[in-house]
């Protein structure tokens, strides 16, 4: 138990000295790519804007392993030395022998030892709640994340004329691989899910009451997320959304990132299919206006709604 205490209070220790100054270095660095990006709001593309704020995401990724420092080469001198110093107390008593040896006197010197801690340190209790957090909110997310993936896989596929205007959209957007088309219940928002196996769901009433001009222009956006490879950042993110979920300035990095990316993915679309009547936007208003409600909360984590 004693053992199991000094190293929860040694982690603790170095987990409090890491996560005090990352949280110091991640607000200077998330302030200052917040306050660039609304400084160039208006004058840079919102897709390089995207990818400054995602430099965040990989610093955090990197912070871990750039901290970690290797084994000192006095390793095993260390070792030697903690050895010495939990033996037991009868092996610890050496006879030092005196100058006055030789007439037959002799004195006994006590080496005294450093005990093992028997009481949980505030570091270590915060690395104990740490811990807790990470693997209650890893537990959540996966659960749910599995019963969004049971839930697209049982949504029924696209009728023959959506599959045809899906065909169309990734022609022109220049996306070969193999992109399937569901059908989710009506008042949903279209998403797009898949690492390997990227598949769009968008609600069932979306042709009906809007048409399929309105379709095709979900599609062009969903694929130009697929075309940005933003499902894997989404992934990225909610990892460390996990991992450092202590960190109230990940969460604000978070959401300008979804933001942006939103914008960045219009950008694409107008790029490639163009828009000479100005009215893409306003058709995506009239769908997000159809949708009444969120996706499930496990498919913001294995795509992006």
């Amino acid at each position: 138990m004693e053992w199991t205490l000094e190293q929860v209070n040694t982690l603790g220790q170095g987990f409090v000295a890491f996560a005090l100054r990352l949280l110091v270095e991640s607000a200077v660095l998330i302030g200052a790519v917040l306050l660039v990006d609304v400084v160039l709001r208006k004058k840079v593309r919102a897709a390089l804007r995207y990818w400054l704020v995602t430099l965040v995401l990989a610093y955090l990724l990197l912070a871990p392993i750039l901290t970690l420092s290797p084994p000192s080469p006095r390793w095993p001198a260390g070792t030697a030395a903690y050895a010495d110093t939990t033996t037991p107390t009868a092996a610890r008593h050496t006879n030092a022998l005196s100058p006055q040896h030789a007439t037959g006197q002799s004195q006994t010197t006590i080496v005294e030892a450093g005990e093992r801690p028997r009481y949980l340190t505030w570091q270590g209790t915060v690395f104990l709640v740490w811990l807790a957090g990470l693997l209650a909110m890893g537990g959540i997310l996966l659960r749910r994340a599995v019963l969004a993936c049971r839930g697209v896989q049982a949504s029924p596929a696209a009728n023959f004329l959506m599959a045809d205007i899906l065909a169309y959209c990734r022609k022109r957007m220049g996306i070969r691989g193999d992109i399937r088309l569901k059908i989710s219940a009506e008042g949903s928002r279209p998403v797009v899910c898949g690492l390997f196996r990227p598949v769009i769901v968008v609600p069932r009433n979306l042709v009906p009451a809007l048409g399929s001009r309105h379709l095709r222009d979900v599609l062009f956006h969903e694929l130009a997320h697929v075309k940005r490879h933003d499902v894997w950042i989404n992934l990225a993110q909610n990892l460390l959304q996990v991992l450092y979920f202590y960190n109230p300035f990940l969460w604000l990095a978070n959401a300008a990132i979804r933001r942006l990316r939103d914008e960045a993915a219009d950008e694409t679309v107008r790029d490639t299919v163009g828009d000479k009547d100005y009215s893409y936007a306003q058709r995506l208003a009239d769908v997000a206006g159809l949708g009444t409600r969120q996706p499930a909360a496990g498919l913001s984590l294995i795509g992006v709604a």
